[in-house]
């Protein structure tokens, strides 16, 4: 059936502002764009990829500029500030003015720089701030493939409750007539009140059904609306039809094209487990020594920052090596190592349930396949019984229970084959997912 299904959250009348027509495709775009899981995902990715940058001190130069002014009495600051500044004179050497100085001013500008030559440690932990930076970004892809399942689910299941309650509608209406035909046969007295009487309970029923699937439906399309950061008041009209629209996967039937080496998820613990492993050299590097050339450019005024006094400059190269820190470094390798472990364990155990993610929805997809086809055949089946046993009740060739049965059992297989259907398109997408199609 070639619709389009309008799904109304309000009975008010909206203006065309607030309707939306959305196929499949569409909203999963705009999802990708607007959801704001999915762009919370995408900016601590963003952070992540930042981790390089901040570890890249390891081997490029840092520089410093620092820009101080005081006034002291200290002997020691007083002594090294004329010193410095080129004002120190005979009568600072006398031993009053060394030791009870008059309170004296200076500004200091120094500019340093250092530049590691040798930082085993720092160029083992850039290493790893790159394999997490990987892993985030994939995750994130992840998230945007999880995040087009999920788009999809909710997008189907929307219209599965809209159909469930068009089915409950034409059902209540059905029953409906069957009550009033039963009214209609007790007055020309072929058959008593009781058929009316058992109609009007059937009907009862399916108004009490109704009301649940009503609130489901409602539900349902808030949810959508929330995955794609729609004001609650928006109209949408889903232009892929649950009953037309054939699910379309891109690893159905044993796609040579889809493999777990590019699934998000996957590539994640991968790099966590290479970033664990640079952990443990990092942990054997902090016990190495580093070297490092550093040098200053300073100068030293009265008055002003920059004014009259005297500069000097440094040069040099240093070795800082910690060559015993109690039992801290074994520590820091014990525990390395343990977390390397760890992150392998978690990388073997993702493995293997994205393999049973993906046997189990190529399985589940050809259970899917097949349940439309019986489901479908019922529900023509379902659609004939019915119309002979509304034959053979206006005959009195069958008892009202027999029609109000069919009517039941019509109503079932039609609401199963839209179950079906559903779970057709869903699991098709499933299969994507499992092998990370949307996450590259």
């Amino acid at each position: 059936m070639n619709i389009a299904i309008l799904l109304l959250s309000t009975g008010l009348a909206l203006s065309p502002a607030d309707t939306s027509r959305l196929s499949l495709d569409e909203a999963v775009a705009r999802a990708l764009e607007a959801n704001a899981t999915l762009r919370a995902e995408r900016a601590s990715a963003a952070a992540a990829r930042q981790l390089p940058l901040q570890a890249s001190q390891a081997f490029l130069p840092s520089v410093t500029l620092d820009l101080q002014g005081l006034r002291t009495t200290d002997p020691v600051a007083v002594f090294g500030l004329k010193l410095r500044q080129g004002n120190f004179t005979g009568p600072d050497l006398s031993l009053a003015a060394l030791n009870g100085p008059d309170a004296y001013s200076g500004f200091n500008a120094v500019a340093s720089v250092q530049w590691p030559l040798l930082a085993p440690e720092g160029l083992f932990g850039y290493a790893a701030a790159r394999k997490v930076a990987a892993a985030q970004t994939a995750a994130a892809g992840r998230a945007s493939g999880a995040t087009r399942f999920l788009v999809t689910q909710a997008y189907f299941d929307a219209q599965l409750t809209t159909y469930r309650l068009d089915a409950l509608d034409s059902a209540l209406t059905a029953v409906r007539a069957h009550r009033d035909q039963a009214e209609a046969m007790r007055s020309q007295g072929l058959v008593t009140g009781l058929d009316a009487r058992l109609a009007g309970l059937r009907a009862s029923e399916l108004e009490v059904q109704r009301l649940t699937v009503a609130a489901r439906a409602d539900v349902a399309m808030s949810a959508l609306r929330m995955m794609l950061a729609l004001p609650e008041a928006t109209v949408l009209v889903l232009t892929d039809s649950l009953r037309s629209t054939e699910p379309q996967s891109m690893c159905a039937e044993g796609a040579t094209t889809c493999a777990l080496d590019d699934r998000g998820d996957l590539v994640a613990v991968r790099m966590g487990s290479d970033a664990a492993r640079l952990g443990i050299k990092k942990a054997w590097a902090s016990q190495l020594p580093a070297v490092a050339a550093f040098g200053s450019v300073a100068h030293y005024a009265r008055s002003t920052p920059f004014g009259t006094g005297s500069g000097d400059w440094t040069v040099g190269i240093g070795v800082s090596w910690p060559i015993l820190r109690g039992l801290a470094g074994a520590g820091a390798v014990r525990a390395a190592k343990a977390e390397s472990e760890a992150a392998a364990a978690r990388r073997e155990a993702a493995e293997r349930q994205a393999a049973l993610e993906v046997l189990e929805a190529t399985r589940m997809l050809t259970a899917a396949r097949a349940r439309v086809r019986v489901a479908g055949a019922a529900e023509l089946e379902g659609r004939e019984a019915l119309e002979q046993a509304r034959l053979r009740y206006r005959t009195g060739a069958a008892p009202i229970t027999e029609l109000l049965d069919v009517q039941a059992a019509a109503t079932n297989a039609a609401l199963n084959y839209l179950a079906a259907r559903r779970d057709l398109h869903v699991v098709a997408a499933a299969l994507d997912l499992a092998y990370g199609v949307y996450d590259r």
